[in-house]
């Protein structure tokens, strides 16, 4: 059977493993009769150590070489045998054939033990080990991976109350001064129409997000926890991006707040930060956001932040504030 594939180990006769080397390389090793067919090759594609011959097949370059061509028909009738019987070979005893059992079963003898061998760590144990760094180097991304998501979401929550009850006191002040709108203090939309009063804090915070996000890459709330958003060169995005990156945020990243749709919304970034380390707006865009340690006082401060923030919000502050201007 031919296996294809890369990472492949060889084991010598004393039990350490050799490698990775690629399949060409594998193949110019037994071509030059460093290994041989009889040793033990493994890869990940394989559940256990088989012989070289097997998982390779075929013969080496030598071998082929080696091999006779067909016989050209001969001009001269061939001689008829003589009747002289040579003498018969005796019969050789072969070596019974090493058994190598499958991972997490025992051995039929303890030097069939494929685990140890002279006291060294076996190739199935290196590998095994190999793996198992691996899985445990992976586990601890993802780990980094879901801290950071809570992360950002805590600064999207302070970006949105705080920004957007400044907005909103600019919208309000805008559509009264000019008579384009009415937009009422938010304790009164919020018991009127809370949904649409969730849209509307959304959308007014969107033109200070992007003017922030794209001339400096931070916002208060990232600020606060050591995030900035760059392009792949680190530097700010520019406003093109920071605006497009803000909408694709506040529609597929928060579902612009309207439940359930959030929590779902929610659920996808989230996933998609923790498998991939980013999110599906800042992968179409080519941009990364980049984290630095934060201590318990930064958490704290940004805490009193959104506490603060929705204070002035939900208390019409920032409206009433607007208004004496």
């Amino acid at each position: 059977m031919n296996v294809g594939g890369e990472g492949w180990f060889v084991a010598d006769a004393e039990g350490n493993a050799r490698g990775p080397y690629t399949q060409a390389q594998l193949q110019a090793e037994r071509d030059a009769g460093r290994v041989r067919d009889e040793h033990l090759v493994w890869t990940l594609r394989l559940s256990e150590w088989i012989p070289l011959k097997r998982a390779f097949g075929g013969q080496t370059a030598a071998e082929k070489a080696a091999t006779p061509s067909q016989p050209q028909p001969a001009s001269a009738p061939a001689k008829p045998p003589t009747t002289t019987k040579a003498p018969r070979p005796q019969p050789q005893a072969k070596s019974p054939k090493p058994r190598t059992p499958l991972p997490g079963t025992s051995p039929a003898r303890s030097s069939d033990d494929w685990r140890e061998s002279a006291g060294k760590p076996a190739p199935a144990k290196l590998a095994e080990a190999l793996l198992a760094a691996g899985k445990d180097q992976e586990q601890a991304r993802q780990r980094e991976r879901v801290g950071e998501a809570v992360r950002r979401w805590f600064a999207r929550q302070i970006d949105t109350v705080l920004l957007g009850g400044i907005g909103w006191a600019l919208l309000a002040l805008l559509g009264y001064r000019f008579g384009l709108w009415s937009l009422g203090y938010p304790s009164m939309e919020l018991a009127q129409a809370p949904i649409i009063a969730v849209i509307v804090l959304v959308l007014a915070a969107l033109p200070l997000e992007a003017l922030l996000v794209g001339l400096f890459g931070r916002t208060p709330g990232r600020a606060l926890l050591g995030l900035r958003v760059t392009n792949v060169h680190g530097a700010a995005p520019g406003l093109r991006a920071g605006a497009e990156r803000s909408a694709r945020v506040a529609l597929y990243g928060q579902a612009m707040l309207v439940f359930p749709f959030v929590i779902f919304a929610y659920a996808i970034a989230g996933g998609s930060l923790v498998k991939n380390g980013r999110t599906h707006w800042d992968q179409a865009l080519s941009l990364l956001v980049r984290s630095s340690p934060v201590n318990a006082n930064q958490w704290w401060t940004a805490l009193v932040v959104l506490a603060v923030a929705w204070a002035l919000f939900i208390g019409d502050g920032w409206i009433k504030l607007a208004a004496q201007l």
